[in-house]
C-alpha cells in the first residue's frame, strides 16, 4: 500500500500543474504618438491589434531544471464588451524595465514600444522598435491559439505554446509579449456592414485588485530542455571603395537647355554605355544631327505651367523640345560628335560610348503599377519596354470582376483562351517588342486573373469568421486549385514560361464600408495589417502552390504588398516569393533582405513618383537607394494618367493618355535613369571583387543618395524626398562606374542578374497550428 502511494505520488509529480504569479507587467504602443509612452504603473493591460500589446513575466528561479509540457495565461477581462479572441505568445530576446509610467508617459529608463530603456538603449542591434527581438526576430519564439470564453467571473485563458514558456525558464527570454490577432472586427446584417477598427481589448493588471491579478500555470516534470535556438544574428558587412570619380571635361551649351532631371545643362559632353539612353531638352525647335546615335524628339506641353508631358514630333504650340539619344548596342566605343541647330545657332555636343553594354533583360525592375488601361492597351506595355521599365495591370477590381478578353468556360467544362492569347499572347512571348531597342524580350511581370472571386464565386462558400481555415466551404477550394492548375498548365503548354506571373490578392475588406457587396474580400490582402490578414494570405499561397506543382516550368509567384513587415513574423516565409515591401524598407530592410535569401524571394520597394514640379531626379535616385537596400525594383503605385491629367497636374501620370495611345512624361524618362544606373551598378559587382552587399553599404553611407518617407497618412504610399546633393551624388555615382566598367570592356551578356524567385518549398515553412485553452 505505502508502495502503490509513492507511486502514485510520483506520477503525479511528473505533470505538476502550479500556479505562478505575475513579477513584472507592462502596456505599450505603437501608436505614433505613444511609441515612448510607458505603462507599467497602470492597473490594466490592453491589446489593441498592432498598435497596443503588453509585456508580462513571472520569477523563473524556484522553476530552474524543470520541462513544461503546457502553459496558460489567465487574465481578468476589464472590457466585456470587447473579451480576447486569438492571441500570440511570444517570448522576448531582450530584457526589459517594467517601470512606473501611466498615461503612456515618457519614462526614462523605463522599456516602450521604441526603446527597451528610454532614452538609453534601443531594442535588438539599435532597431526601430520591439518586434525586432519578438514573434521570431532576434531568436524569439512564438505561438498563437483562441482564448478561452470568458467565465462567469470574467476570467480568459490565454494558451501558451510550452516552448515559449520553457525559454523563460533555461534563461532563452526576458518574459513574455502578448498580441490580439483579430485586431479589427465588423458585423454584418445582409448586405449592411459594420466595422470596428482596432478594437480596444483590456484586462487587470498585477496593479489593480487582488483577485483580479493576472496569473501563470504551468505542468512541470523533470527532465531536460531542447538546446537554445540560433539567435537571427546580423552580421556587418564593409563597406566598398567605389572607384574614384573621373576627371572630366565641361563644354558649357550655348542654348538654353536642361538635363534630363530639369536642371541647367552643366555640360554638353555626355557619356553612355551601349544600349543606353540619354536625353535633354532645348529651348525652340531643333535640327539634330547625331549619324551615329538614334535620334527621338518630342515637344514639350505644359500642365499646370510645368514641364512634364512629353509628345513625339513637332508641336507648334510647344516652345520647348527634348532630345532623346540612343546609343546602338553594336557603336564603337570612343568619342561621337552631333550637333543640335536651334534659329541657326549650333550647339555642338559630344558622346563618349564606354565600352560596355546594357543587358536586354533587365536586372532590376521600375514596375509602372496600373489599374486599367484607357484603350491601346499593347502601347502601354510597348512604350513601358521601351523605356526599360515594366508596366502591369491589374485585370481586375474590388469584386473580382475580370478584364475581358479572359478566359470562358465551355459547356464541355473546357476553358477557351482564345481571345486572351490572341490578346497578350505577343506580351507574353515578346513579339510585340521585336522592332524596340530590348528586341523581343517578354514583359518580366504579368499579374494573373486569379483573385478571391474568380471563377470561384467568393459569397456562394463563404461561411464567415476570422480564420481562414474554417471560413469557407470544400468546394470553394476545390475550385480554386483547379483552376490554378488549368492556367498554369495553359501558360506551359504555350511556351509562355519567361515571364513572372503573378498570383496577386489586391481586395480589402474594408473596402465594404457600410455594404457587403462593394469587395470579395474577406480580409485586408493589400497592404495587410493583422494576423488574421496575413494567416489568410499564406493559406492561399499553400493552396496554390499545391495546385501548380505539377507544372514546374512556369516562372509562377505569389506577391504580397506589404506596408507592415514588421507584423509579418514567418507567417508568408515559404509561401509568397515577391513581396512588395512600402517605403518602411528604409527601416527594416535588414530583415525582409535575410527572409528573401533565406526562401529565394524577389522584394520591390513601392511608393509614388514625384509630384509634377518636384525634383524630378527623385525616381532614379529611389532606384538606386532600393538596390542599395537589397531591392531588385520599385513600385509607383500607380502611373497611368487619368484625362485629366493634361489639364491638371497628376502625380500618377507618369504615361499619359491620348486618343492615339500612350506618350511618356519626363518623370518616365527619370526612371529609365535610375534603372540604367542600377545595371552598371550590378556590373561593377559582378565584374569587381566587390560583393553585392558590400556595395549596397557603400551607397547607403552616401547621405545623398538616401530618402525619407512623407506621407499624408498611414494608408498613403508616400513619396521619396531627397536632398539637394542627390543629383550631384547620382551623377558622381554613373561617371565613376562607367569609367571603371569602360577599362575592364566585360563582354556583353543579356542578363547580367536574374530577379525572377525561386519557387517556395512548402516542406521549409514553419508548421503552425492554433493552440487551445
Amino acid at each position: 500500500m505505502k508502495r502503490l502511494a509513492l507511486f502514485l505520488l510520483a506520477a503525479l509529480s511528473l505533470h505538476a500543474q502550479q500556479r505562478v504569479e505575475v513579477s513584472r507587467d507592462l502596456w505599450i504602443s505603437a501608436y505614433s504618438k505613444e511609441v515612448e509612452g510607458n505603462n507599467g504603473g497602470s492597473h490594466r493591460l490592453k491589446l489593441k491589434g498592432i498598435q497596443e500589446f503588453f509585456l508580462i513575466d513571472f520569477d523563473p528561479a524556484p522553476l530552474r531544471g524543470k520541462k513544461i509540457t503546457k502553459a496558460q495565461l489567465h487574465v481578468h477581462l476589464a472590457s466585456p464588451e470587447a473579451p480576447l479572441r486569438r492571441t500570440t505568445v511570444s517570448t522576448i530576446s531582450q530584457d526589459w524595465v517594467e517601470g512606473t509610467g501611466s498615461s503612456y508617459a515618457k519614462t526614462p529608463g523605463a522599456s516602450s514600444f521604441t526603446w527597451a530603456k528610454t532614452g538609453e538603449l534601443r531594442w535588438g542591434n539599435n532597431d526601430p522598435d520591439i518586434t525586432s527581438v519578438v514573434c521570431g526576430e532576434g531568436g524569439s519564439l512564438w505561438g498563437f491559439g483562441d482564448a478561452s470564453a470568458p467565465d462567469a467571473e470574467g476570467w480568459q485563458i490565454i494558451p501558451i505554446l510550452p516552448e515559449v514558456a520553457q525559454a523563460r525558464l533555461d534563461g532563452r527570454s526576458h518574459g513574455f509579449y502578448v498580441i490580439d490577432d483579430i485586431g479589427s472586427e465588423y458585423t454584418r446584417d445582409g448586405n449592411a456592414v459594420k466595422f470596428t477598427n482596432f478594437v480596444n481589448r483590456y484586462v487587470s493588471s498585477r496593479e489593480d485588485k487582488r483577485i483580479h491579478k493576472p496569473y501563470f500555470t504551468l505542468w512541470l516534470e523533470d527532465g531536460a530542455s531542447e538546446a537554445p535556438k540560433t539567435v537571427n544574428k546580423v552580421n556587418p558587412v564593409a563597406a566598398a571603395t567605389l572607384p574614384p570619380v573621373p576627371a572630366t571635361s565641361a563644354v558649357k551649351p550655348n542654348l538654353p537647355s536642361k538635363d534630363v532631371f530639369g536642371r541647367e545643362l552643366a555640360s554638353t559632353h555626355f557619356f553612355a554605355a551601349k544600349g543606353e539612353t540619354i536625353g535633354f531638352s532645348v529651348a525652340g525647335k531643333p535640327l539634330v544631327k547625331a549619324p551615329d546615335l538614334g535620334v527621338k524628339l518630342y515637344s514639350m506641353p505644359k500642365v499646370g505651367g510645368m514641364h512634364d508631358p512629353l509628345v513625339p514630333g513637332d508641336d507648334s504650340k510647344s516652345e520647348d523640345t527634348f532630345i532623346e539619344l540612343h546609343v546602338p548596342k553594336d557603336a564603337t566605343a570612343g568619342m561621337h560628335d552631333g550637333t543640335v541647330t536651334v534659329n541657326g545657332t549650333a550647339m555642338p555636343f559630344t558622346i563618349t560610348v564606354w565600352n560596355f553594354t546594357l543587358p536586354d533583360r533587365l536586372s532590376f525592375l521600375p514596375q509602372m503599377n496600373a489599374y486599367g488601361l484607357p484603350g491601346h492597351a499593347r502601347d502601354y506595355y510597348r512604350l513601358a519596354h521601351e523605356h526599360r521599365v515594366v508596366l502591369n495591370q491589374l485585370p481586375y477590381g474590388w469584386t473580382g470582376k475580370v478584364d475581358e478578353p479572359a478566359p470562358k468556360l465551355g459547356g464541355d467544362g473546357k476553358w477557351d483562351w482564345t481571345k486572351f492569347d490572341a490578346e497578350f499572347g505577343p506580351l507574353l512571348d515578346g513579339s510585340a517588342f521585336a522592332d524596340l531597342p530590348r528586341g523581343a524580350v517578354p514583359v518580366d511581370a504579368y499579374y494573373l486573373l486569379l483573385n478571391e472571386n474568380w471563377p470561384m464565386k467568393h459569397d456562394e462558400h463563404f461561411k464567415g469568421g476570422y480564420w481562414i481555415e474554417s471560413a469557407f466551404d470544400d468546394a470553394y477550394w476545390t475550385q480554386f486549385r483547379a483552376m490554378a492548375a488549368e492556367i498554369a498548365k495553359h501558360l506551359e503548354a504555350k511556351g509562355w514560361t519567361e515571364p513572372m506571373f503573378e498570383f496577386y490578392l489586391n481586395n480589402k475588406v474594408y473596402f465594404k464600408k457600410d455594404d457587403w457587396r462593394k469587395c470579395t474580400a474577406a480580409w485586408i490582402f493589400d497592404e495587410p495589417v493583422h494576423t488574421q490578414d496575413f494567416w489568410a494570405i499564406r493559406h492561399y499561397g499553400r493552396e496554390f502552390w499545391n495546385a501548380v506543382a505539377p507544372y514546374p516550368k512556369v516562372n509562377l509567384t505569389y506577391r504580397a504588398d506589404i506596408s507592415r513587415p514588421q507584423w509579418q513574423r514567418e507567417l508568408l516565409d515559404h509561401c509568397v516569393n515577391v513581396e512588395v515591401v512600402s517605403g518602411v524598407l528604409r527601416d527594416y530592410w535588414p530583415r525582409i533582405q535575410r527572409r528573401a535569401e533565406a526562401c529565394g524571394n524577389l522584394y520591390y520597394m513601392y511608393g509614388s513618383a514625384n509630384a509634377i514640379g518636384t525634383p524630378n531626379i527623385a525616381n532614379a535616385a529611389w532606384c538606386v537607394e532600393a538596390w542599395s537596400l537589397g531591392a531588385d525594383g520599385v513600385v509607383p503605385w500607380n502611373t497611368i494618367g487619368g484625362k485629366d491629367a493634361w489639364q491638371t497636374p497628376d502625380e500618377l501620370s507618369v504615361l499619359y493618355p491620348t486618343a492615339n495611345g500612350p506618350v511618356p512624361s519626363l518623370r518616365l524618362k527619370t526612371f529609365r535613369a535610375g534603372q540604367q544606373l542600377v545595371e552598371y551598378l550590378t556590373q561593377y559587382c559582378a565584374v569587381s571583387s566587390e560583393s553585392r552587399e558590400a556595395v549596397m553599404a557603400a551607397l547607403r553611407a552616401t547621405p545623398s543618395l538616401s530618402a525619407t518617407l512623407v506621407k499624408k497618412n498611414e494608408e498613403d504610399a508616400g513619396k521619396s524626398q531627397f536632398g539637394k546633393d542627390t543629383q550631384a551624388a547620382f551623377e558622381a555615382l554613373r561617371l565613376r562606374l562607367g569609367a571603371y566598367l569602360d577599362a575592364k570592356a566585360p563582354a556583353p551578356k543579356d542578363r547580367w542578374h536574374d530577379p525572377r524567385p525561386a519557387r517556395p518549398d512548402l516542406k521549409k515553412a514553419r508548421e503552425i497550428v492554433p493552440l487551445v485553452p
